[in-house]
């Protein structure tokens, strides 16, 4: 495992030397790399689990941790702040999905969100549309045991099937760490990437302006292939389930302009703005749009 500790800790280097910080960089992440590997992560005995905003039983709960590798990521939330861009949970939305199709069972998610208030937490879950289990910890013991690094790129961890820390990174905020946590997992090295090419998109916003509950609405945002290799757009992924997404998915050529339609279906009153990530072979993927507007009621 020091091959992969070497490798993780060049790329935590890379996104880490760009930040102003009283310590040095390189030797934060060598602390924090050194400190992590091979430590045990521990779960309190009584643990809340919820599904989908719903609070369900632990035992529908206790298989993702017998998973052979887990993904354990810890978010603690602070009430005012924006717990989606905390979580990311339409970022990890399409990890698992991929997880789901390549991995073979050998990889589960558990999501441990510690916050004094659970109507924040549920609505968090409710609104991001996470039908998926997750770990709630409403007293802070999670992270009194384990003491959790305060950086929050460091609060994501690969563990072994004993709840043993691989790897430490966070593989939604740099697709290499996902990389290597799959190359860990497969025990071998990944395809060569795609070739890449370029994307220029005539708007980055689009506001629906007023619309109603229940209703429904659509955007087009055009992407033009501004480089030298097909564009190919492998998913578009929105952060709210009232939101869904169509393209092409054939490959387009150099020049070519394609189209992502967006649907937006309100369900609750009030402003939103929701966030499009188009995933596809463009240096600059995931290429982010947005939509908003204000849903009324009447």
């Amino acid at each position: 495992m020091k091959k992969w500790n070497f490798i993780l800790l060049l790329l935590m280097l890379c996104g880490l030397c760009s930040c102003q910080n009283h310590n040095n960089p390189k030797t934060v992440a060598q602390q924090l790399v050194a400190e992590w590997t091979g430590k045990q992560v521990l779960i309190p005995d009584k643990l809340q689990c919820s599904f989908g905003w719903k609070d369900t039983a632990m035992a529908a709960c206790t298989d993702l941790w017998n998973s052979y590798y887990k993904v354990l990521l810890y978010v603690h939330l602070d009430s005012g702040s924006c717990s989606n861009c905390k979580v990311r949970f339409f970022e990890w939305k399409l990890l698992m999905e991929e997880a789901d199709s390549l991995l073979s069972n050998k990889l589960s998610f558990i999501f441990l969100l510690s916050s004094k208030s659970k109507k924040d937490l549920r609505f968090l879950l409710r609104s991001s549309a996470m039908n998926y289990p997750v770990f709630i910890d409403t007293n802070g013991e999670i992270n009194r045991l384990n003491n959790f690094p305060s950086k929050t790129e460091y609060q994501c961890f690969l563990l072994d099937k004993n709840n043993k820390v691989l790897l430490v990174g966070n593989p939604t905020l740099n697709p290499k760490i996902w990389k290597l946590y799959k190359e860990v997992i497969t025990g071998k090295k990944a395809a060569p990437q795609e070739k890449t090419t370029a994307v220029e998109v005539d708007k980055a916003v689009h506001d629906f302006g007023a619309i109603k509950v229940g209703g429904s609405s659509y955007a087009v945002f055009r992407l033009k292939n501004t480089g030298d290799h097909p564009l190919i757009i492998n998913h578009v992924l929105t952060s709210c389930g009232c939101a869904s997404a169509e393209w092409d998915k054939q490959p387009v050529a150099a020049g070519q302009t394609t189209e992502v339609r967006v649907e937006m279906k309100p369900t609750e009153a009030g402003f939103f703005s929701k966030t499009v990530a188009v995933h596809c072979n463009a240096k600059s993927s995931p290429v982010r749009l947005t939509i908003s507007g204000t849903a009324s009621s009447k």
